[in-house]
């Protein structure tokens, strides 16, 4: 059984540590919060006293940005000094496709393999994570990423594997851009409607009934927003950053993109960043709008992912 290195121990590194631990695999931690770090290490994982002395025979790092994730592997006592050839290193972390793909000729020139991934949760990750409820793409050419994804496909229900390492990256903001301009969207919706005298649950009603599934399913999951499923509006409008830089370089525009980040940047100074995104659009349009959008929320749990035997799916390899 390979050896597991984890660098970050935060909101998604714990519960991941967690169920790393109780998957049976030796584990050694590592994060600069010694708080974080002593929790871990009750619960059996191994010290490390650097990022570096941290790396095992497959290393993961599961930090907030690109900045903490280059500090991690290429700063002092980092990651990359450690790599020894053919060993691997996975980065779940919120970095950008540019940084996979510095990261991914860095390991090259020591014979190391990077793959670059993402994690996709429906629900807070101390929930899912140590349930095994959620699942995670990972990118690179299949011969080199097939033993990782075995190895991730017993932590999560299903592993996606990309051909590239970037691309799990370059996915989950493409996610993040479209679900955050459905959310606005439907908010100035239901705004508009409200303001008429228009009951939003009745243009539910209208949408389903006419077959308009698409539509009906962003409606009622804005709908529930109130049981603040996903990530934070914080989180989301670092995501969008990082789109818009990329878009900057190739020199493409995203007038949308762009004025969907504006509207994100007027939420999160009116106090909303703590709130996931739909809740933070709803509490927005309310404010700047004027309207009473109690009407539009529904208090049904959001449905989880049905649970299914644990699958490794490989896409346009």
């Amino acid at each position: 059984m390979a050896s597991i290195g984890l660098v970050g121990l935060g909101n998604a590194g714990r519960p991941m540590a967690e169920r790393i631990l109780a998957r049976g695999h030796a584990l050694t931690v590592f994060d600069i919060d010694v708080e974080a770090l002593d929790r871990v290490v009750q619960r059996g994982a191994r010290p490390a006293h650097s990022a570096g002395a941290a790396v095992s025979d497959m290393t993961i790092t599961l930090l907030p940005s690109s900045v903490e994730v280059r500090q991690a592997v290429l700063g002092e006592n980092g990651v990359l000094s450690a790599l020894r050839p053919a060993s691997t290193m996975i980065d779940l972390s919120g970095t950008d496709p540019d940084c996979a793909r510095e990261l991914e000729e860095r390991l090259r020139e020591k014979q190391a393999n990077f793959i670059g991934g993402t994690i996709h949760a429906s629900g807070a990750p101390a929930v899912v994570i140590p349930q095994g409820r959620f699942s995670i793409v990972i990118g690179g050419e299949k011969t080199r990423i097939a033993p990782a994804a075995t190895f991730l496909n017993e932590l999560a229900q299903t592993v996606i594997c990309l051909p590239e390492p970037w691309m799990p990256k370059a996915f989950k903001l493409a996610i993040i851009l479209y679900a955050t301009a459905n959310n606005i969207i439907t908010a100035e919706i239901c705004s508009w409607l409200t303001a008429q005298g228009a009951d939003p649950k009745l243009f539910l009603k209208l949408l389903q009934t006419t077959g308009s599934q698409a539509s009906a399913i962003r409606m009622e999951e804005f709908m529930k927003r109130k049981n603040n499923h996903g990530g934070a509006l914080s989180n989301s409008y670092k995501d969008f950053r990082q789109a818009l830089e990329i878009a900057a370089k190739l020199e493409i525009p995203m007038p949308l993109a762009s004025t969907a980040n504006q509207i994100q940047e007027m939420a999160r100074a009116s106090g909303f960043a703590r709130l996931n995104s739909p809740a933070a659009m709803g509490e927005l349009y309310e404010l700047i709008t004027g309207t009473d959008l109690s009407g539009a929320t529904m208090d049904a749990e959001k449905k989880l992912h049905q649970e299914h035997e644990p699958r490794v799916i490989y896409l346009a390899q």
